[in-house]
């Protein structure tokens, strides 16, 4: 049944490959990890059991780091191998856990597979929030190695797309509801649209959201006073960081930006695109409405932003340090929200009591926002004009402001746990595995 997908594979491949080949030859993003990506892995040589865990990109990276580090505290004589789809997933990968075997994961065709399961002999595969690749499941299902998929989200688009695989193909189906496989949903609506797919009651547990445990609630002063001198930022400052941004949003911010500067003074402004590739780009932009910009790693290798310092806009261009900028906000607006792209995840800054605005897009983090409105500790703007006001009405209402964020903080503080419960159900497997491995 494997040809079924592979053949759908391939043939979108075809038509895809002018653009692609565009992509690889233009974007390094396309271009990395190609031949891992087609199953040219180092062999894991260790006799361990081991267990592979998939992340697809920075976000599921993040969220098993507290699960990660209770699996190596309590079997600490399994070899953990970790997987990612992108090259930034990869980069925080191996920074979150260094000395670890961290690589791309495979592409989903059923030789490339086979080679990947060759080289890493998985005792057990744990897939994170919503990574069913058909050939990957049915080649677990071969080799009888359990697959657990934690922190699980299935959106109604997603279930009608895998009832329409399930109907393609049988082998799939059996392969994702075999009894050997647990699925740990977020919430009650997740474990119902699973159930939706044909998986038992049984196989279902709720666990909740472990992107709450890992979201860091207290920055490290040095290294918030660090940022505030290398940024030039004084005590009279108000500053506003506007992260994880998409194409799009750069321009209706900059204006925003510029008619807060005309009604408020001390202001500075930090913007931290999601895709760090766009810096080039974004710095045009800035640069066109005749204002300046330094990059983060210029500053970072000594140069210093002088005079007009309210005009100067800092452009992060570094990787893993979002949460750290995020400390030193008076106001933070979440990208990827003004633009039908589903939104970045507006719980960083809400764990550092820092008020968030949102736009309207974020059907990535339907969950989150409700849990946010529902304790009045969110803004939702649907464009360029009510984020000018919502940014004009905290910066000029500190208190307010501030209680705001103390309310997304207790939001995100009452949340925790949720990697505890995931290893509590991971462990039952673990545990059978390790003497089935002896």
């Amino acid at each position: 049944m494997s040809t079924i997908f592979d053949a759908a594979y391939v043939a979108a491949l075809a038509c895809g490959s002018p653009y692609f080949l565009f992509k690889i030859l233009k974007d390094e993003r396309y271009r990395s990890g190609l031949l891992q990506r087609f199953g040219k892995l180092d062999k894991r040589e260790e006799k361990n059991p081991c267990v592979w865990i998939h992340c697809a990109s920075v976000g599921e990276v993040l969220t098993v780091k507290t699960l990660v580090k209770s699996i190596e505290k309590e079997f600490n004589n399994w070899n953990i191998v970790i997987s990612t789809n992108t090259n930034t997933g990869l980069s925080v990968a191996k920074k979150c856990f260094d000395g670890r075997k961290i690589f791309y994961f495979p592409l989903d065709l059923s030789w490339v597979v086979n080679k990947s399961f060759v080289a890493i002999r998985p005792h057990c595969i744990v897939l994170v929030e919503l990574e069913l690749w058909p050939n990957f499941l049915m080649k677990a299902a071969q080799e009888r190695v359990p697959v657990v998929l934690v922190n699980a989200r299935i959106s109604e688009k997603s279930l009608n797309w895998y009832r329409i695989v399930s109907k393609i193909s049988k082998s799939f189906l059996e392969s994702l509801a075999r009894k050997e496989n647990v699925f740990c949903a977020r919430t009650k609506i997740d474990a119902d649209r699973l159930m939706e797919l044909g998986l038992s009651r049984e196989q279902i547990h709720i666990t909740g959201n472990m992107k709450f445990d890992n979201i860091v609630t207290t920055v490290p002063e040095d290294v918030k006073k660090r940022l505030f001198r290398l940024f030039e930022i004084g005590e009279t400052d108000r500053v506003i960081v506007c992260g994880s941004t998409h194409e799009g949003e750069e321009s209706v911010i900059l204006s925003v930006f510029e008619r807060i500067c005309k009604k408020i003074t001390g202001v500075r402004l930090i913007i931290a695109p999601r895709h760090i590739e766009r810096c080039r780009d974004i710095l045009r932009l800035i640069e066109n409405r005749g204002l300046r910009c330094v990059r983060k790693t210029q500053l970072d290798a000594g140069e210093r932003i002088g005079e007009r310092k309210s005009e100067t806009i800092i452009l992060i261009d570094t990787i893993g340090e979002l949460v750290s900028v995020y400390s030193l906000a008076d106001c933070v607006f979440v990208g990827k929200s003004l633009v039908p792209q589903g939104g970045q995840n507006m719980m960083e800054p809400a764990g550092l009591a820092i008020p968030v605005i949102v736009g309207p897009h974020t059907f990535n983090f339907n969950e989150e926002v409700l849990l946010l409105k529902n304790a009045d500790a969110i803004r939702i703007v649907q464009d360029e004009s009510s984020l000018f006001n919502e940014f004009m009405y905290l910066l000029e209402h500190p208190f307010e402001a501030g209680e705001l964020g103390k309310r997304a903080r207790s939001v995100v503080m009452g949340q925790s746990g949720a990697a505890e419960r995931n290893l509590k159900v991971l462990r039952n497997i673990l545990l059978k595995e390790r003497i089935v491995s002896i």
